[in-house]
């Protein structure tokens, strides 16, 4: 079966390259915040000066890149992928280039494929966005440890401790990861009641099932929304083998027959 994705190369390559843009600005702006620390202003003004500047200039940068990756890149590139999930789900072309085998959904209903699609979705989700945690959560482990241990240690100039508290407290550290703790948990919630759904539901025609199915779109598009997380293509493109034949085991287990993707 032929299989594409251009919603992926379309509106996700740009995303990531922003947010690897706003990412290198804000270590940037860490780093030359602590540098700035080391630099004597009655020394070698200069350089204080240059360090002053750049360290400026990087925190406009990554303030900047922020805003347009909230409002520009990543709406784009989740309403570009809603309405390529809708298409799929109703057989309605709402785009000018939908994906084609990019989901593995049944044939039948619409809001068969619909329920049959955010499960699928949800499962590919929930196991990348526990991958990735492995290893933020050792990396915060370890940013706190290291900052906690600073406080105590009396020698530590509090101007370094001020500057690292600011680094550990930002968007990109702790607050990326309770984000991402959130959303597994969302996920996984959404993932187990469609399961359930499906499993118990008799008439999958009934006005009951198709609102529980709509209900469980809306957690999950907006769970991901809200979260602002991007997956992992690594871990999509590493992970989508073993995904898929799981996928394929929970399609037989609920009766669902058709074609055999994710959700990045």
């Amino acid at each position: 079966m032929k299989r594409s994705d251009p919603v992926g190369p379309e509106f996700y390559v740009p995303l990531t390259s922003a947010e690897s843009f706003s990412d290198a600005a804000f270590y940037l702006a860490a780093a030359l915040s602590v540098a700035v620390l080391f630099v004597d202003r009655a020394a070698n003004l200069r350089a204080y000066d240059l360090v002053q500047g750049a360290f400026a200039l990087s925190v406009i940068c990554h303030f900047l890149s922020g805003i347009v990756i909230k409002v520009y890149f990543s709406a784009r590139a989740h309403a570009a992928r809603v309405a390529d999930f809708v298409s799929n789900a109703f057989l309605v072309p709402l785009t000018a280039t939908p994906s084609e085998g990019y989901y593995n959904t049944p044939s039948g209903d619409a809001f068969v494929r619909l329920g049959a699609s955010v499960l699928e979705n949800a499962l590919f989700t929930k196991r990348i966005v526990a991958r990735m945690l492995c290893f933020e959560r050792w990396r915060i482990s370890l940013y706190l440890f290291v900052w906690i241990s600073a406080v105590l240690y009396r020698a530590t100039d509090l101007a370094i401790v001020a500057v690292a508290a600011q680094v550990l407290f930002s968007e990109q550290l702790l607050s990326r990861f309770v984000r991402m703790e959130w959303l597994r948990l969302r996920v996984e919630k959404v993932h187990d009641d469609l399961f359930r759904l499906f499993q118990g539901s008799a008439d999958r025609e009934s006005k009951e099932f198709r609102a529980r199915v709509i209900q469980a779109m809306v957690l999950y598009e907006t769970s991901k929304a809200q979260a602002a997380i991007s997956l992992s293509s690594r871990l999509f493109e590493k992970l989508n083998g073993e995904l898929s034949r799981s996928w394929e085991n929970t399609r037989t287990q609920l009766g669902l027959a058709g074609p055999t993707g994710g959700d990045p």
